[in-house]
Parts: structure tokens; sequence; C-alpha cells
């Protein structure tokens, strides 16, 4: 089966062996439109060494998949694109380059101290997002690289169960940001997964959590 995003050039083709699941380890090739041999030996070693690192986890092609493959082809997607927002952008127009999100997942997100640190972050680093509470929690949030990466250190600072950085990378930016590229600060909080849908929906991002296996494209 193959592993793709629509807007990525590259691609992954996964054939599992014959003895899955007593032999885990499937046959990945790297294919693309237009790449050149380099990245495709760059890609080869990287899947190799992550690969190495799931042996003898639980559900390997499930992490491959979702914790790895994926999140790289977002970044590696995302960072093609802010560079072609860059290139198109006139003199006059300030760009902001490191524009950056990440989502994070915990097995709940209950305490009200929890929720009022998530909340004064995103304000004190200028910040858009959100917190889904309850069962399970989930958080978001967008803005200037260096920003967002403070935020997750915070976050992973306090004590969690089960927390979880799907993924902190580029992104570029949507009409909920300016024109020079910062976000117009908006942070709230939701009670349900379907909520957390609709929210990224409004972004234009849906797929992100869907593919994180949060919600359903027609969750409602």
């Amino acid at each position: 089966f193959q592993v793709k995003l629509e807007s990525a050039r590259i691609w992954f083709q996964i054939e599992l062996p014959r003895a899955y699941p007593d032999n885990f380890m499937p046959l990945v090739s790297i294919k693309g439109d237009d790449i050149t041999r380099e990245e495709q030996e760059r890609w080869q070693g990287i899947v190799r060494r992550k690969m190495t690192d799931l042996e003898g986890t639980e559900f390997p092609i499930y992490e491959l998949i979702s914790a790895h493959l994926l999140p790289m082809l977002r970044a590696d997607d995302a960072t093609r694109d802010v560079t072609s927002v860059q290139a198109s952008e006139t003199p006059e127009v300030k760009v902001v380059a490191a524009h950056y999100h990440a989502l994070l997942t915990s097995h709940h997100l209950k305490s009200p101290n929890k929720r009022r640190s998530l909340q004064q972050w995103s304000s004190e680093l200028s910040l858009s997002g959100f917190a889904k509470v309850g069962y399970p929690g989930v958080i978001y949030v967008e803005g200037a690289q260096e920003n967002v990466e403070n935020f997750v250190l915070n976050v992973k600072a306090m004590q969690w169960l089960a927390l979880r950085v799907r993924f902190i990378e580029p992104v570029v930016p949507t009409s909920r940001t300016d024109a020079s590229g910062h976000s117009n600060q908006h942070w709230v909080e939701l009670e349900k997964i379907g909520e957390v849908v609709e929210e990224m929906r409004k972004w234009g991002r849906e797929h992100y959590v869907v593919e994180m296996g949060i919600g359903s494209a027609g969750t409602s």
C-alpha cells in the first residue's frame, strides 16, 4: 500500500512481509515526482533508522506511519510551500519564514491549573490555538517558531499522563494570520472531539488531526 499526502511530491510504498506480524520489518520504497538520487538515499536512511528504533514496540507499522512518516512528509511539504510564498511576495511585504504549529495529545486534560497556564502562555507568546479538555486532552498552537517551541517546552515541563508531541513543524500562514504572517491571537477551550475537527477545519487543517486518528472528516 502507499502512504502519501495529496500535495506532497514524495510518498512511500510499503510492502508487508509474508510472515507479518512475526516479522514486522516492511519493505519501504521511496517514490516521488522528480526527486534526486540524493534525496531518495536520504529518505531511505531516515526510514531505516526509524524502523530500527521501533523494533520491539507494540504497533510498529502504525507508529512508523503516524508518528514518523506522515509528520516528516508534512514538514517537507510545508517547508517547500513557505519557500514558495516567500519567493512570490513583493519586497514591500515582510514575510515571516519561521511560522510553526504544534499538536500535542495526552490521556486527559482536566486540571484547572494546567488550563489556566495554557491560556496564559498562549497570550504571553502571542499564539493562537485551542485546548480540548477531558478525555483525551488535545492541544494545538500556531505562531512564531521560537514562541511555539517555548510553549511546547512549557507544556512538557508539567506532569502528564501519556503526553505526546504529535508534531512541531513549519506551516503556511492561513486567513487567521495578518499580512505580515502573525497570528490574529485566538485561544479557545473545547469539550468534544467533533469540536476539535471543526476548529481545525476553520484553519483549513482538519486533515492534521484526522490523519492522527483524532476524530474523522465527517465528524459534526
